[in-house]
């Protein structure tokens, strides 16, 4: 066989289909990791491919594509990355028996990196160094780097390739979906260029949308892209019949794709989630010893473009009022106080709650996420009732661990609806500390990805880059340590948030000024609104309890003996609290305080009220 470089510049190659969907189908009791079906049944995975090359495929991958260190360790295969990718290109070798070539197939990382995650550049580097080390060590005819949805990604996993696979032609393949970016938010075509520009062989476009989606996308730009071209769509969209994704599209349905794509003048057609070897076999036809065509300038067709109804008129994010917190912050000392949601539907308490406090003059309630992982109710609509009782604006505290990427935005587009004023991006406590230990921790991203998705709704976008029309108006607060050991650290870690679009940082509750000295001055000199937290001790047995039981609490030695001495524990929780906001309207680098009273509304109403007569009285 001729080197597939030079073959795919004049002849159409037909590639294979999905492996990993068809392995499923063909094990049902196979985890998810289908890569350590190389060791565990090479006679499943041989047995797919041959099924492929029988059908007609003149280029099969390898079982490879899960194969790196990050989404073995999830399966407790790491210790057998080598192994299971050198069997993963030998199998297929086996099954081409010199009809076919072979592909080694290294997908993305399966984590998010810095700012969404916590994999940087370095780490992504070695997965994807270590990765293809092990598929090339086999010996494939080519290194396909598919279904990457982020070209950052995908330019890391090619300089690897370069470096690593020297001599061997290495393609790139990137998920697109229906408006013409990647997943990542990447317009296709820049995206293409910049993977040709920085080495890559070939290009691609695989996975996420079917044949139609691929088309549309590709066709009124494919004479601008100057490379090969690799197509392999799914089989549309899945569906779930019996907890299991099953897809729809024909195998004639591809077979007269495969005939369009070849007239655009794609060099490689192949399939991938839900394509099947009857897929192939019916696409060969179109594809078998066909000529690659000049690519013509295609014509996008229109869009029929409807008026929207008319009904009420819909007040947006920013079309609203500034509340008293937003006017306020950074220009005059702010008090906000925590409200929970209940642990059922009655939210009279919270609601009795709220209305104290604004008619003690709090500026806002931060309203938890189901802190310590404990069941609440929705914090938005928590948020929606009180700001249609009260004039209070409310700061909703938003953590990474119950939502993924996508929930993440559909939430916080659904907060902007209702009128939110501000975020706290939080991480969260894991699920198995709570009420539902087997609950699943999502995690998707970090506290910083989720300040820059907000900051991203606020200026009209998703995290893809998509534009999702008229803007959030979030204030976007921050967790940071005033009581940080390492506080050069600690700054180090708040720059990143502030590079990614804080407007304010919220503290953890703190008992002594001077302890936190150090840090207001660093907060002063930024001239960065900080609110600083004030919990309210309701008793001695309390503050022990929060001390010795609670992580990240610290009360100090001096405090709880203060509370012990106390003829009214209570009074002895507001007088601290209130001594505290004194000092704190004096201290620069304190621009608020965030008063936290487990649920003893009327004692933070309290403090708020003597803090307001001492401001009436000064």
């Amino acid at each position: 066989m001729e080197p597939i470089a030079a073959r795919w510049t004049t002849n159409c190659i037909l590639a294979d289909g999905a492996m990993g969907t068809l392995l499923l189908d063909r094990a049902p009791a196979a985890t998810t990791c289908v890569e350590r079906l190389n060791l565990d049944a090479p006679q499943l995975v041989a047995g797919a491919h041959a099924d492929y090359v029988a059908a007609g495929a003149q280029l099969i991958e390898s079982n490879t594509f899960a194969g790196n260190r990050l989404k073995l360790a999830a399966h407790e295969m790491r210790a057998h990355l080598a192994e299971i990718n050198a069997a993963g290109v030998r199998l297929a070798r086996e099954a081409a028996r010199g009809r076919a070539y072979v592909a080694a197939s290294v997908g993305p990382l399966g984590a998010l990196m810095r700012p969404l995650g916590l994999v940087d550049q370095g780490e992504a580097s070695e997965v994807f160094a270590e990765h293809i080390a092990a598929v090339v060590a086999a010996a494939p005819d080519l290194l396909l780097l598919e279904t990457f949805g982020s070209v950052e990604e995908a330019l890391l996993a090619l300089a690897a390739g370069k470096r690593i696979a020297a001599g061997l032609p290495v393609v790139v393949s990137l998920s697109v979906l229906e408006d013409g970016k990647t997943p990542g938010g990447d317009p296709l075509l820049p995206a293409l260029r910049r993977l040709r520009e920085a080495g890559a062989d070939a290009v691609g476009v695989n996975c996420a949308v079917g044949p139609q989606g691929v088309y549309d996308v590709l066709a009124p730009m494919i004479a601008h892209i100057d490379a090969p071209l690799f197509v392999m769509p799914n089989a549309g969209y899945p569906h779930r019949v019996d907890d299991r994704a099953v897809y729809q599209s024909s195998p004639e349905y591809f077979r007269r794709f495969a005939r369009d794509f070849v007239a655009l003048g794609v060099n490689v057609v192949g399939g991938c989630c839900g394509t099947t070897p009857d897929h192939i076999a019916a696409m060969r036809g179109e594809i078998a010893d066909t000529r690659v065509q000049p690519r013509a300038r295609a014509v996008a067709a229109a869009v029929e473009e409807r008026a929207p109804s008319r009904g009420a008129p819909t007040v947006l994010p920013a079309q609203r009022p500034l509340t008293e917190f937003e006017r306020k912050l950074g220009r005059e000392f702010v008090t906000t106080v925590e409200v929970s949601p209940p642990r059922g539907v009655d939210y009279s308490n919270a609601l009795a709650g709220a209305r104290m406090l604004e008619e003690a003059g709090a500026d806002a309630v931060d309203i938890s996420d189901n802190p310590t992982a404990r069941l609440r109710m929705s914090s938005t609509a928590l948020a929606h009732l009180i700001m249609r009782e009260t004039k209070l604006a409310t700061i909703l505290h938003f953590t990474c661990r119950d939502r993924n990427l996508l929930g993440l935005q559909s939430e916080l587009l659904g907060a902007g609806a209702l009128g939110v004023t501000a975020i706290l991006a939080l991480t969260g406590d894991p699920s198995n500390v709570g009420d539902f230990p087997k609950a699943t921790s999502v995690f998707d991203v970090t506290s910083v990805g989720l300040t820059e998705i907000v900051n991203a709704l606020n200026h009209g976008k998703d995290h893809a880059g998509t534009d999702v029309g008229p803007p959030t108006r979030f204030r976007v607060g921050v967790a940071v340590n005033p009581l940080a050991k390492d506080l050069d650290g600690e700054f180090k870690k708040f720059d990143e948030k502030l590079a990614a679009g804080a407007d304010f940082a919220m503290t953890q509750p703190i008992y002594e000024i001077a302890a936190i000295k150090p840090f207001l001055e660093r907060t002063a000199a930024l001239r960065f609104p900080v609110l600083v937290g004030v919990l309210l001790l309701r008793s001695h047995r309390n503050a022990e309890f929060l001390h010795n039981e609670v992580p990240g609490m610290s009360i100090p030695q001096a405090i709880r003996d203060r509370m012990k001495a106390a003829a009214d524990e209570r009074a002895e929780g507001i007088a601290i609290a209130r001594d505290l906001l004194d000092e704190l309207r004096t201290s620069a680098g304190a621009a608020g305080a965030y008063l936290i009273p487990q649920d003893r509304y009327e004692m933070a109403a309290e403090v708020l009220q003597h803090t307001r007569r001492a401001r009436a009285s000064a």
